[in-house]
């Protein structure tokens, strides 16, 4: 007898077509971060998929039942429809993905915390700062420090990341990179496009200290990438285009505002004040103001660390 192969059976493996392809995932991640429903127009620009590209993953996922329409004609939005029977394993599934992220991140400031000389800065470089990497690729990290304790810095977070079990549980690869201010030019690829900032100040930040005090002459071109995302108006348009990046900005200042000293407390509260008391419009034109407050709190814009690696992208595309 024949035995029958039910791995393209819809009902019994309804995941082959959800999951069926990148662009199902893309859509399906954008929809349940959000938690709203959706026009075309916005979800091609959060997935980069092409407009037929698009519409045609949307139709698949509506027909298997994933996804649903919500309202007609021009007013059609697009949701992820919650009493699917596996919509909440799904759902799940993508908060997992998110925190996972997150709890790394978390760990690896816990562990920089915990070492017995803290350096002056700690950030995440390379193909995983840039969303480039690929199953496998280590998680570069650079430390900056005194040239006197560089060494002890490094040793010291080796061990405890040995000891953390981080590596394991990951299933990562870490590959720390010690360093010092007189290296900063010469090794000025370890600060190139995006960074993840683990623990003290943006490390670009030294090097406008740097060309000030006349020891460095030499402008690094990611530097100038960086210093032109504080221009007010780029900021809220991004802003206006995701509102979520105001919610997340909060949900980090209330992290970060315990670890830091008590000078850099007060600006980050005064921050926190602002975001939770205004509106986005009385937002855009404070940020866009010339006042004395507005001109002070624009040189600790506190958004960058919460976006993702799209915004993020989307923000220095625009800067150019």
């Amino acid at each position: 007898m024949k035995k029958t192969n039910f791995k393209n059976s819809a009902f019994r493996n309804p995941l082959n077509d959800i999951l069926g392809s990148k662009g199902h995932i893309l859509i399906l991640r954008e929809l349940i971060t959000l938690d709203i429903p959706i026009n075309y127009a916005e979800l091609i620009e959060r997935t980069n998929l092409s407009r037929q590209g698009l519409y045609d993953v949307v139709d698949r996922l509506i027909e298997t039942g994933a996804l649903m329409h919500v309202g007609i004609g021009k007013q059609k939005l697009i949701q992820l429809r919650t009493d699917h029977p596996l919509s909440e394993s799904i759902i799940n599934l993508f908060t997992k993905e998110k925190k996972l992220y997150h709890s790394l991140l978390k760990e690896l400031k816990e562990v920089i915390k915990n070492l017995d000389k803290q350096p002056k800065s700690a950030w995440i470089f390379g193909k995983i700062a840039q969303g480039t990497d690929e199953y496998g690729d280590p998680v570069q990290v650079a430390i900056l420090g005194d040239m006197k304790s560089i060494d002890i810095i490094t040793e010291n977070f080796r061990e405890k990341l040995y000891h953390s079990g981080i590596e394991q549980n990951y299933d990562i690869t870490i590959d720390l990179r010690g360093i010092t201010k007189a290296d900063l030019e010469t090794r000025s690829k370890l600060m190139e496009g995006n960074i993840i900032l683990l623990y003290g100040v943006d490390p670009r930040s030294y090097l406008e200290n740097l060309n000030k005090s006349g020891t460095q002459k030499r402008k690094i071109h990611a530097y100038f990438d960086v210093k032109s995302l504080s221009d007010a108006e780029i900021w809220t348009k991004l802003l206006k285009k995701y509102p979520e990046i105001i919610s997340k900005t909060l949900n980090h200042l209330e992290n970060r505002i315990p670890q830091v000293s008590s000078g850099e407390r007060k600006e980050l509260q005064e921050w926190k004040h602002i975001l939770e008391s205004m509106s986005f419009q009385r937002l855009k034109k404070f940020l866009e103001s010339d006042s004395e407050r507005s001109v002070r709190l624009r040189q600790s814009l506190p958004f960058w660390e919460v976006l993702n690696e799209r915004e993020r992208s989307e923000l220095m595309n625009t800067s150019k």
